[in-house]
């Protein structure tokens, strides 16, 4: 009787600390995102991102996650007419931050 007591008991704690386990969730900091892309001037023509926006953006507290292409552009170049143009592609990238939201306690 005594050790079917004690297997009773510690199948109620376990059960006990599973669902204790099963209402905790992970807290996971919430973060703002930011995407800053090239900018078209006019039509199919882009400038790159500057380098000052970049900066401040920086030392606004957000944190490069990833740089991708964004826009392929490609053109012909060369005068010479009698054989096929070399082509030229330029790549435009778009670059993807973030930073720690800050939650106001109310």
């Amino acid at each position: 009787m005594r050790r079917s007591t004690v297997v009773f008991a510690l199948g109620v704690v376990s059960i006990w600390l599973l669902f204790g386990q099963r209402e905790r969730r992970p807290e996971h900091p919430p973060y703002e995102v930011l995407s800053v892309f090239p900018q078209e001037f006019s039509p199919g023509q882009y400038r790159h991102v500057e380098q000052r926006e970049l900066q401040a953006l920086a030392e606004q507290g957000w944190e490069l996650v990833s740089v991708m292409p964004y826009i392929y552009r490609n053109e012909e170049r060369g005068n010479d007419t009698s054989k096929p143009k070399p082509v030229v592609t330029q790549t435009y990238p778009a670059y993807f931050f973030k930073r720690p939201k800050i939650v106001v306690a109310k």
